[in-house]
């Protein structure tokens, strides 16, 4: 079994989740909402960036140096109170030009902002753990924490055992509201039949219930589970991900060519990609274009995207392929056979894991972006046929 406990000193996932997020102020926290907390850091009633900075600064050197809480608040009170942000004051809302009084920091307020961040980092960096290891501990067990009171919800999903890719983890993965101490145990198929077999612990899904919220800040309304509070109804971890793999997206499409191929390598050798294809969210970049073929094609971009929608399609019409079939992809598009099929499309060819694979992508109208459009295996005859058909721009030996 894998337990997981926040250690001392964090890992590297969790700090580069923290140290990802850009400093972005707010009256309210609800000014900052969802998906936006995996790439903005901040507190309510912050309205400096300055001051929003020392907050960051000591919370990274926290996170990084397995700072306790008490060490955390000395070292930051004086800061704040120096710049005269501490106790009650009066602020303008933004939002409604109303001057009312509030509080600045404090230290309960010290505390909520050092246990939140603390533990949606770690829990982003575990959930970099799980994904490494799930091949060998394919399980997570909800267990709760050393809270003195808990939520009945809670309390209710303690003893759970469901696949590391159950949609429930997207919401459901601790911590779930504030000053929530659940966690989750890894296990492998082995210990899960053996807890399984103790009729103690439960291997279905609860219903999710869930009720309206509406953030009257925003006038967004949207359904959260029950149980969860509405800020920590995401798998911070998944956040993670994507902000890795957006961050990462922007650098390699206009990047020196041999960083570029190496990091989209990189990417697609790693649980980023595993955790994209468990619960796709915009576009993961798949490989790259040699600049020769770049050129020929008319492509502004180098980088090869693959979207949601043409993953959908792909599951349904080639449901043979497994993620290693995609983790194949770089080096298809970098050294693979290419064959022009009109204006805007390319045939990639090549031979790995024992069989042809074609991968098929496709130029926007503008040529600003390129996308894989189909993917699967094929034969040696149908690439000798497409040399024949299309331009070749490139080609290797067809002696298989």
């Amino acid at each position: 079994m894998i337990r997981f406990n926040f250690p001392a000193t964090p890992s590297k996932e969790a700090l580069t989740y923290f140290r990802g997020k850009g400093l972005r102020v707010g009256f309210d926290y609800r000014d900052v909402w969802g998906q936006e907390h995996a790439h903005a850091f901040t507190v309510a009633k912050v309205a400096e960036l300055d001051i929003l900075d020392d907050i960051k600064t000591q919370l990274d050197a926290a996170l990084a140096n397995g700072v306790t809480y008490r060490e955390f608040a000395k070292n930051l009170k004086p800061t704040l109170a120096k710049k005269g942000w501490w106790g009650v004051s009066e602020m303008v809302d933004p939002l409604t030009g109303i001057r009312r009084e509030v509080q600045l920091g404090s230290a309960r307020r010290l505390k909520t902002i050092y246990n939140a961040n603390m533990r949606s980092a770690r829990a982003a960096g575990q959930w970099a753990r799980v994904q490494r290891t799930k091949k060998t501990h394919p399980y997570l067990v909800y267990e709760l924490g050393p809270s003195e009171v808990r939520r009945p919800e809670h309390v209710a999903w303690a003893g759970l055992i469901l696949p590391i890719d159950h949609p429930f983890w997207q919401s459901h993965y601790p911590p779930n509201g504030w000053g929530c101490k659940c966690r989750v145990r890894q296990v492998s198929k082995r210990e899960y039949a053996r807890l399984n077999a103790t009729e103690n612990y439960r291997t279905t899904a609860p219903e999710i219930k869930t009720r309206r919220w509406t953030n009257k800040r925003s006038g967004e309304s949207i359904n959260v589970p029950v149980g969860l509070d509405p800020a920590w109804m995401r798998n911070s971890g998944q956040d993670r991900v994507r902000v890795v793999r957006e961050r990462l997206t922007q650098k390699v499409a206009s990047a020196d060519q041999q960083f570029a191929q190496a990091a989209v390598s990189s990417i697609i050798r790693s649980p980023v990609l595993d955790a994209w294809v468990a619960a796709p969210e915009g576009e993961l970049p798949v490989g790259v274009l040699n600049r020769d073929i770049q050129q020929a094609f008319g492509a502004k971009s180098q980088l090869v995207r693959l979207s949601e929608q043409t993953l959908d399609k792909q599951s349904r019409r080639h449901s043979e392929l497994n993620i290693d079939h995609y983790r194949l992809l770089p080096g298809i598009i970098q050294s693979g056979v290419v064959i022009r099929q009109g204006k805007n499309k390319l045939a990639l060819f090549k031979r790995e894991a024992g069989k042809w694979q074609k991968a098929v992508v496709k130029l926007t109208a503008n040529g600003e972006k390129i996308y894989l459009v189909s993917y699967h295996q094929t034969t040696a005859k149908e690439v000798r046929r497409e040399m024949k058909r299309g331009k070749v721009l490139r080609s290797v030996e067809l002696n298989q």
